[in-house]
């Protein structure tokens, strides 16, 4: 039997979006904030509508969003590297 996904044991599951925005902002400095939102949120509905749970909905959002972001170009910047 297959159920649709619920929160995962999240309270808000949008705080934790709101989190993961915040993150790849700082990682991808470059993009336009709205861009990161709209990717973040369309990303989490997509998986969300194909989860039967979604206890790591988050997380798999963040990533394919940073895979994403690495195939369209974005630089990826890191915290403490000078380099960047």
């Amino acid at each position: 039997m297959t159920e649709p996904a619920a929160t995962g044991g999240l309270v808000d599951p949008e705080i934790a979006l709101q989190r993961q925005i915040e993150t790849l902002s700082q990682r991808f400095p470059d993009v336009e904030r709205a861009d990161l939102s709209e990717r973040v949120h369309a990303t989490y509905e997509r998986l969300k509508q194909e989860a039967t749970v979604d206890s790591h909905l988050v997380a798999m959002t963040e990533k394919q969003v940073t895979e994403d972001l690495r195939r369209t170009g974005e630089t990826v910047h890191v915290r403490g590297d000078g380099t960047a």
